[in-house]
């Protein structure tokens, strides 16, 4: 049996608006594909390095956006993929497809 993280086990203060961050996560996604698609032809770090640079940190935003909307559908959102607890909101505000707590992140970024 595995354990299935769920916002319906949040603390009670850590209720989100799902929908509203499903939107803004797809508005998102819309914007980083389109800027992709400008600058795709040119991404190239021979041809144009600052294409490129913003094409590849794009595709791993879109990446990160889609696996947000994964979390919505399987009804996980909000939930830390580290260490299974809520997420802040205020930290979903500023980044809405993180996938770590501040804590977890941190220790992600030490291992680096």
């Amino acid at each position: 049996m595995t354990f299935q993280p769920s916002l319906s086990r949040a603390p009670r203060g850590h209720r989100i608006d799902v929908d509203a961050f499903r939107r803004i996560l797809q508005i998102q996604l819309r914007e980083r594909e389109a800027l992709i698609g400008e600058l795709d032809h040119r991404a190239a770090p021979h041809l144009d390095v600052v294409a490129w640079s913003t094409t590849q940190s794009s595709k791993r935003v879109v990446a990160q956006i889609t696996r947000a909307l994964g979390r919505i559908a399987a009804g996980t959102f909000g939930i830390c993929t580290g260490c299974f607890e809520a997420i802040a909101k205020d930290r979903l505000s500023v980044v809405p497809h993180a996938e770590l707590c501040v804590t977890c992140q941190g220790l992600a970024e030490q291992r680096l």
